[in-house]
């Protein structure tokens, strides 16, 4: 390299201005989509369970309504309080608690190789799922806001 060279480049700044605005483009791009995320999360109490398997409802239950007959292979026990179903389906158990009075769901029992299902917290809101791979379950918010345009689950 010539000494003329390194002295231009000793002159020379290290960010150029266009550098610095596709700097600033991305890092509000990045903010933004952040922001979109975690401010549109529907966080409105819960109002009901669905407890699907593959995909397909097997149990619904609305708060103050009574719950929809289970499919086969789906048994509950409803208390004044609580409510207690039991899936069996997919080679396995899966054990879901709906607190009625304080609007809540958890799952108490599985059967499934690691139970990472039984570590979900409880379904308070209705931005929460609990899902068990090995047995394809998932409990889900019941969402039934048909004016809304929002996605409905």
């Amino acid at each position: 390299m010539s000494l003329k060279k390194v002295e231009q480049v000793k002159r020379d700044r290290g960010f150029k201005l266009f550098d610095l605005i596709i700097y600033g483009v991305i890092v509000l791009t990045v903010a933004a989509l952040f922001l979109a995320v975690f401010l549109t999360r529907n966080s409105d109490p819960l109002s009901g369970v669905r407890i699907c398997v593959d995909s397909v409802t097997v149990f619904e239950y609305e708060f103050g309504k009574e719950p929809t007959p289970p499919s086969n292979g789906v048994e509950w026990i409803e208390t004044d309080k609580t409510i207690t179903v039991t899936v069996n389906k997919n080679g396995g158990t899966n054990v879901i608690l709906i607190d009625k009075s304080a609007k809540t769901v958890v799952m108490r029992k599985a059967d499934c190789k690691g139970g990472q299902c039984l570590y979900f917290g409880a379904i308070d809101n209705n931005n929460k799922i609990i899902y068990c791979n090995p047995h394809r379950l998932r409990v889900e918010p019941l969402i039934r806001n048909y004016d809304s345009p929002d996605i409905i689950m």
